[in-house]
């Protein structure tokens, strides 16, 4: 190998000129000891050049010892080129370095504060993420041993994605295309069953709770029990929990103690006592939601619900169904052990509504593009579903045993802009939307109410169908905008799902869908006084 050269270092601004006045040399010169037709095209800040006869100092780092690159940390402003430049590489020579490294995307798009190789060798473990949950930046995360197992470490619950961020869903912001290093992309699960599951109709009765000695109470309902039960022409279902009787924030934590080691037998003898007193099909459990700690949930909760039912499946005839409802939120459902349980039951009933409502407001992660949180969506969007649909079959539940929840109401909002309806960054107010007439809800207006506000020509209300969300949009009251399925657009899902092989689907609540004789009170309330009474419910009176 020749002589070095002596050299200068370009600064920010440098020139030819100015490289060969510091050299002492002239422009020819320096032509001569730098040769290509594009050197003074291309010169970087922190890159060296000759101002005599030879060869440019070797700076190229070297791969470690241990067969792991040579790395560097970007500085804010840096970009490849000049990176390159400072180390006697190409922007080539950084893309192929960094080819197999964790949340790479290109020389286009790298991160400030981003450790990169700047040599051949096995890429550095990625700087840690202190709120990360899931992927090799969780803190304390050790180096494995094979490094194509990198995206392997600390996988998120139910088979969900984890994005380079360290956290956990299963949108296209976290279920990254494979050439970024994340984990396996979504997609929906439609293998068929060697033994499909056949539900003929259903139709499931809430129990009024469960009892200090858990047992079942029907003390509320004993007379709409009895004809419930005498009823025929469909599969008669009893089904425990719900909303109300499961959240510790607002009832006594009574399904939580009822599924712990010391009361789960006594409580699953209950219900199957009574399953078979009454010839009942099955049994549904609604636990909303085991292992939430915000609802005063704890870590342990999804494995006992688990044990529960095997209990109950046990005790069950065969010929008796098992169900539960689960949530479509990563959020609720990560507590639930979804794969073993699918091993268990008959089906599952999954809740594919509320995937948007007041409580999105201000909540980073709750809209996707809309970082406020307060963006008018459908709490039924169709796209939305399908991404929650894909949760359930990536974490190991065959689509023939999930039977998709549609909505037999709406999710209202405030407009912040009434005249805003096209753009999906339509925002609204926060505070509580008005309280639904039938429902006694806020933020929550059946079905019957819209489409009779429809039928009757409401003054000022707008209908329309969304086709971006597969929804039906009312906007009433001047202000007041809601999503909502009509019998048209569920029958279009049910038609959509029945081609993606899931099992069936629920709605809830079919006494929210249409007005029915002994409703004329109610019916005479929303269309005769509807301005009066929405008003009022709004202010929260009648």
């Amino acid at each position: 190998m020749g002589a070095e050269c002596s050299t200068v270092t370009v600064q920010p601004g440098d020139l030819c000129g100015a490289l060969a006045s510091r050299c002492g040399i002239s422009t020819a010169d320096l032509y001569k000891y730098n040769p290509g037709s594009t050197f003074c095209n291309t010169l970087q800040p922190g890159q060296l050049v000759c101002c005599s006869e030879g060869s440019l100092p070797d700076l190229k780092p070297k791969p470690n010892p241990d067969g792991t690159c040579a790395t560097y940390e970007v500085k804010p402003g840096e970009y490849c080129s000049l990176i390159a430049a400072k180390f006697q590489l190409s922007v080539d020579d950084i893309e192929t370095f960094n080819s197999n490294s964790w949340g790479w995307n290109g020389c286009a798009n790298v991160p400030k504060y981003a450790v990169i190789c700047v040599s051949s060798g096995d890429p550095p473990m990625p700087a840690v993420i202190d709120d990360a949950v899931c992927g090799p930046q969780v803190s304390g995360t050790p180096r494995p041993s094979d490094w194509s197992q990198i995206a392997s470490l600390n996988p998120c619950p139910l088979n969900a994605c984890c994005n380079t961020w360290g956290r956990c869903g299963i949108t296209p912001e976290f279920c990254t295309p494979p050439k970024t290093k994340g984990q396996a992309g979504r997609c929906l699960n439609m293998r068929g069953r060697p033994d499909p599951i056949r539900l003929t109709r259903t139709c499931t009765f809430p129990s009024q709770g469960i009892t200090p000695n858990f047992t079942v109470d029907l003390s509320g309902a004993t007379d709409q029990f009895q004809l419930f039960v005498q009823q025929t022409g469909f599969k008669k279902i009893l089904a425990f929990g719900g909303w109300s009787d499961t959240n510790h924030n607002t009832s006594p934590p009574i399904f939580h103690e009822s599924v712990t080691n010391t009361n789960r037998l006594a409580f699953a003898r209950s219900i199957v006592a009574l399953v078979e007193q009454h010839n009942l099909d099955g049994v549904d459990f609604d636990w909303e939601y085991p292992g939430a700690i915000d609802l005063g949930g704890s870590p342990g909760d999804g494995a006992r619900y688990l044990t529960f039912l095997r209990i109950i499946r046990q005790l069950l005839p065969p010929t008796k169904t098992i169900s539960l409802a689960a949530p479509a939120s990563f959020f609720y459902l990560q507590g639930y052990p979804l794969a073993a349980m699918a091993d268990v039951v008959d089906y599952i009933v999954y809740m594919a509504y509320d995937l948007h409502g007041a409580w999105d407001y201000g909540s980073r992660d709750s809209q996707s593009g809309c970082p406020g949180g307060d963006c008018l969506r459908s709490h039924v969007n169709g796209t939305e579903t399908e991404w929650a649909l894909a949760l359930a079959t990536k974490a190991g539940v065959p689509s023939a045993k999930l039977v998709v929840g549609l909505a037999s109401y709406g999710r209202s909002f405030k407009m912040a802009d009434r005249e805003c309806r096209a753009d999906p960054m339509c925002r609204y107010v926060e505070g509580d939307p008005m309280v639904g007439v039938c429902t006694r809800a806020p933020g929550m207006v059946a079905q019957a109410e819209l489409e009779d506000l429809k039928r009757v020509g409401f003054p000022g209300a707008v209908f329309w169908y969304d086709e971006a969300s597969d929804s039906d949009i009312a906007q009433f009251m001047t202000d007041t905008w809601a999503a909502y399925m009509s019998e048209e657009t569920k029958e279009r899902r049910r038609t959509r799902y029945k081609g993606l092989n899931f099992g069936g689907s629920a709605d809830w609540a079919i006494d929210l869908a249409a007005f029915v004789p002994g409703d004329s009170g109610i019916r005479s309330k929303t269309a005769k006084r509807g301005a009066d009474s929405f008003v009022a419910r709004r202010a929260g009176g009648v």
